[in-house]
């Protein structure tokens, strides 16, 4: 997947291998993306504190230092608050997306996401909006686009093969994509995920395409 989006990043990671090695895969699939790592919490808020104008600050949980990564998120609003902010973990802290979420965060990314769904999550970021790797207290939002776009296959009868080949994505990114949906609607399974998305008023059971803007013209 490739990012179109122009932006100017922060990410604060001291891991060597996770920090250079997101800084070498945006340089890769994003290339209109500008990037700066910083160590910990005090470097980024020096940088920040410069008035490089950063679009998106990205902060791993684990920082050396005083702050950790959601105490520095929460600073980076007051600091510079036209930022988005994202928090990534590799802790399995169900507390954190909740943080996440009222420190009025864009997004919360486990580090065990996949290439291809990390890169999905960024670019649904980037267009402004909010991305949620967990379940956890999301009754009050509604589904991300593209949330949206599987399950109006899957209410079209769409299997996940095919809606992986139309959407240009893995099947593997297909179920990740319903698991979280199934979570959030808390159902079990895929019937009763597009009644309860209906119900809700989040689904358009109405179209008789199921259709994204990168999507072909069914037929074709």
């Amino acid at each position: 997947m490739q990012i179109s989006a122009a932006a100017r990043l922060l990410i604060v990671d001291d891991h060597p291998l996770y920090g250079d090695g997101l800084v070498h895969l945006l340089a890769r699939c994003a290339p209109r993306l500008r990037c700066t790592l910083a160590r910990d919490a005090a470097q980024a808020l020096d940088l920040l504190r410069r008035g490089d104008g950063i679009d998106l600050v990205i902060a791993d949980q684990r920082l050396p230092g005083a702050l950790d990564g959601l105490a520095l998120l929460e600073e980076v609003g007051r600091v510079q608050p036209t930022a988005a902010r994202v928090l990534v973990s590799g802790l399995d802290d169900p507390r954190l997306p909740r943080e996440a979420r009222r420190l009025g965060l864009m997004g919360f990314l486990p580090k065990a996401l996949d290439t291809e769904l990390w890169l999905q999550a960024l670019q649904a970021i980037l267009n402004g909006e909010p991305w949620f790797a967990d379940a956890d207290g999301a009754a009050a939002h509604a589904l991300t686009a593209r949330q949206a776009a599987i399950l109006a296959r899957v209410a079209h009868g769409h299997a996940n093969k095919a809606i992986a080949r139309e959407l240009g994505v893995t099947e593997r990114t297909v179920k990740y994509h319903l698991a979280e949906i199934y979570s959030r609607l808390g159902v079990s399974g895929r019937t009763e995920a597009v009644a309860r998305a209906a119900a809700k008023g989040w689904l358009d059971l109405s179209a008789t395409a199921a259709r994204t803007p990168n999507a072909p013209p069914a037929g074709r």
